[in-house]
């Protein structure tokens, strides 16, 4: 397995809490959509297939400005510091209101300018990508979808600026669009063991139109060529055995981000795993199938 390295943490040292960044203004994205250059920050590994999927994905889905795509070893102060660049990599967070050392690793879309290092750098919007450490092929075949959000979002914040404080993407979860008429299909390794097939689905969720996906590369080809009214589920959890320590698992979150191949957002939660491993804390629970039987808009 290949494992996706947040190459971004060797400058970010002290990198730590979420809140901590500081947010861009509106102003700062007019001026991001106004003509700054995106700049796409590689891996240095040459293994890493992670390169090859965010350069598709930027190719295909970001039409807000120019881009460029740089490794971690020529960002330098000269193009960090000047206003303007964006910066799109992917970065290590922690989140100190959860009380645990659990490290995640995050796509965030940052602004350069005059600032004293790159964790000042202001934000625009960042998207959970998995655990620090995980498997890259668990996620890089979704980066197409996520870049896609990443543009209409920036458009959305130019309409809405209160997206900007949105961290948790609540307003798209507010607006209960209605999955009645979409295709959704579901990793079967990504589900809690409850909710794994689609007849169990079926009995809290009438209205989901669920298919079960045993191998990730149909999933790939789904999102790729863009399916009509496909929808997927993306999931940051613990799978593997070694996160379980003395028969509890290791404090985390678990995201669970429900949006279709165009990049729109349908669903936006997370629940905290943890306690004893037998538990079923992976994937969408009950309450989640339950509230999205709900929406009609």
């Amino acid at each position: 397995m290949k494992k996706l390295v947040c190459f971004v943490i060797g400058i970010l040292a002290g990198l730590g809490v979420f809140a901590q960044r500081p947010t861009a203004t509106l102003e700062q994205v007019k001026e991001l959509i106004g003509g700054k250059s995106l700049i796409v920050v590689f891996e240095e590994s040459p293994i890493s297939n992670y390169n090859a999927e965010i350069r598709k994905a930027v190719e295909k889905n970001w039409t807000l400005t120019s881009f460029r795509f740089v490794h971690l070893s020529d960002l330098d102060s000269t193009k960090l510091q000047n206003p303007n660049n964006a910066f799109l990599t992917p970065v290590t967070m922690t989140f100190g209101e959860d009380k645990d050392s659990v490290k995640y690793t995050f796509l965030s879309l940052l602004i350069g300018g005059e600032y004293e290092t790159i964790n000042d750098l202001p934000e625009v919007c960042t998207f959970p990508l998995c655990y620090e450490g995980s498997d890259e092929d668990e996620m890089t075949y979704k980066l197409p979808a996520i870049v896609a959000f990443f543009n209409k979002h920036v458009q959305n914040i130019v309409d809405n600026p209160a997206l900007l404080k949105d961290k948790k993407y609540t307003t798209y979860t507010k607006q209960k669009r209605s999955i009645a008429d979409k295709n959704i299909y579901l990793l079967k390794q990504e589900q809690t063991p409850s909710f794994d097939e689609a007849t169990e689905i079926a009995a809290v969720n009438p209205v989901a139109n669920v298919t079960i996906i045993e191998d990730y590369t149909q999933l790939e080809k789904i999102i790729r060529r863009k399916e009509p009214n496909a929808m997927f589920l993306h999931v940051v959890s613990w799978t593997d055995a070694d996160m379980v320590q003395n028969g509890e698992m290791i404090p985390g979150r678990c995201y669970k981000i429900l949006m279709d191949v165009e990049g729109n957002l349908y669903y936006f939660a997370f629940h905290k795993m943890k306690g004893d491993a037998s538990e079923e804390l992976n994937g969408m629970q009950a309450s989640d199938w339950k509230v999205l039987a709900t929406y009609t808009k």
